[in-house]
């Protein structure tokens, strides 16, 4: 069991992160779903409309009589805006693995290979994550 959350230091500031981050991502998400409302795109199922909302890249929504995501989708402002949701979503996501591994691993050795086997991931999959979104966007 992890012991209570102290009021200073880099821990305290990572769980206040993960409070934020989810909320910050929850809105995104509500935020994506008005956005594709308001452009017209009640046509949609509920799902479609999920997708579409939460990272619209153009063949999650080819079958949704969505043409024109592509277009939209394609100017530095939405290539930015993807970029920090999914630094948002992938240190959030890191950072839960970080505590689930302090939780489990007792040994220091291995829990700060761990670790740093954890930032080698993030900056894979943020570094990955970022070349999808500028060269295929």
């Amino acid at each position: 069991m992890r012991r209570s959350v102290e009021c200073n230091g880099l821990e305290y500031y990572l769980w206040l992160f993960t409070r934020l981050s989810a909320i910050m991502m929850l809105f995104a998400g509500a935020a994506g779903i008005v956005y594709a409302n308001l452009l017209g795109r009640t046509v949609m199922d509920a799902p479609a409309q999920y997708r579409w909302a939460f990272f619209p890249i153009y063949w999650h929504v080819q079958n949704t009589g969505v043409p024109d995501v592509f277009p939209l989708w394609s100017n530095a402002f939405w290539r930015v805006c993807c970029t920090i949701l999914l630094f948002i979503a992938s240190l959030h996501g890191f950072n839960g693995l970080r505590v689930v591994v302090e939780d489990y691993v007792h040994r220091s050795t291995l829990l700060v290979l761990l670790k740093g086997l954890i930032v080698l991931l993030f900056m894979f999959v943020f570094g990955a994550g970022t070349v999808i979104i500028f060269e295929w966007f």
